[in-house]
């Protein structure tokens, strides 16, 4: 096996860097979703729109290290465990997790709803269906808001919406896949339908629902898993090396002559699947076979921050708005484009996901098997 779980600590490292873009994003979100304020007005603009606009897409670097480290963890044991021993331990950790955020989303929402002017244009209304769908994890935007919101969901916890159907979707294709070569020829399949699926239409909710780009980036994380176990080690380093050397030199490209003129405007789709299918999955190989990022991505900060990821992304959305509700509450006293305000905001997260880590289980130095 390619991955020993001594070296887990790299990956969790970039979980911790995921997890800042993603918190950084959803400042920006923030502040940006008021009326009247412009992007050039964003902290540390200019820098903040390019991270703005391109830090989203580390999303999908977590279902991929999920799709990985589930693989990792099941590939071979699937075959003798019942369904309900492997629900169990999947729907079983995130459904306490689930209710507790969605009842605070829900009281955000109603608080929103009346006191954020101008929210009622991306904040559903909070119904009785909502809120069950919600708590059982069932995305509910095609149901419940589509027609308020025009979005495909409404939970604070989708990514767990989604991340849930990849499990039970990887349990299923493990199942039934009994030789090798046809769980590969199925995994990359979901790729496919995944990658068809991330040009979502308004004109198909249902599907835009699904969001394929979460199980599009698990399943190619699984197949990441695969080519780690299975390739020798000279193989790996060689492709990783590669690999980096290609993001590199398009990452010089977007600095150099502009990325907008080879893969069009940022947050369009092909900029998207840039990173998705190409960026995150070198990423992954690199820090897992060349030794010298290995040690970058396995230092403690980062791995304390890969270690608070999932309480961090189950909660920060709600603390930032919290914060933002009772600054209008109070008048609007905080400008929120001070950098300041931005690094104390993201700061405050961070008690509560500890909080939260204490709850669930000893801190420790180990990486979770759950993305």
């Amino acid at each position: 096996m390619g991955v020993e779980k001594k070296e887990f600590d790299s990956i969790t490292g970039m979980r911790g860097i995921a997890c800042l873009f993603i918190l950084c994003f959803h400042y920006f979100c923030l502040y940006i979703d008021d009326p009247g304020l412009g992007s050039q007005a964003m902290p540390l603009y200019p820098y903040s729109e390019f991270f703005f606009l391109y830090s989203k897409n580390a999303v999908e670097l977590f279902f991929m290290l999920s799709g990985f480290l589930t693989a990792y963890h099941y590939r071979k044991k699937i075959a003798s465990m019942k369904p309900w021993e492997y629900m169990k331990k999947h729907y079983g950790k995130l459904i306490i997790p689930s209710v507790i955020v969605t009842l605070w989303a829900l009281a955000n929402a109603l608080l929103t709803l009346r006191y954020v002017p101008g929210s009622e244009e991306y904040v559903p209304q909070v119904t009785p269906l909502r809120v069950v769908l919600s708590a059982l994890m069932v995305n509910t935007g095609w149901v419940t808001s589509y027609k308020q919101t025009q979005l495909p969901v409404n939970s604070t916890m989708w990514f767990v919406n989604v991340l849930l159907l990849c499990y039970i979707l990887y349990y299923v294709i493990r199942k039934l896949a009994r030789k090798n070569i046809v769980y590969l020829i199925l995994c990359g399949l979901m790729v496919i339908i995944g990658w068809i699926c991330l040009d979502h239409s308004p004109k198909l909710p249902f599907l835009w629902a699904m969001d394929g780009r979460g199980y599009a980036t698990f399943f190619l994380g699984a197949l990441l898993c695969e080519f780690q176990s299975e390739a020798g080690e000279k193989v790996r380093k060689r492709v990783s090396f590669g690999w980096g050397i290609a993001i590199a030199v398009f990452f010089a490209a977007r600095l150099i002559i502009g990325f907008e003129k080879i893969f069009g405007e940022m947050g369009s789709s092909l900029y998207v699947r840039y990173f998705e299918f190409f960026m995150a999955p070198g990423l992954i190989l690199a820090v897992l076979n060349i030794e010298p990022l290995k040690k970058i991505f396995e230092l403690k900060p980062l791995i304390w921050l890969g270690l608070l990821s999932a309480p961090l992304y189950y909660l920060h959305n709600n603390i930032m708005e919290d914060y933002r509700i009772v600054n209008c509450l109070a008048g609007d006293p905080v400008d929120f484009s001070s950098w300041y305000i931005m690094i104390a905001v993201l700061l405050s997260v961070i008690p509560f996901a500890m909080l939260w880590q204490f709850a669930g289980k000893r801190f420790s130095g180990k990486a979770s098997e759950q993305g």
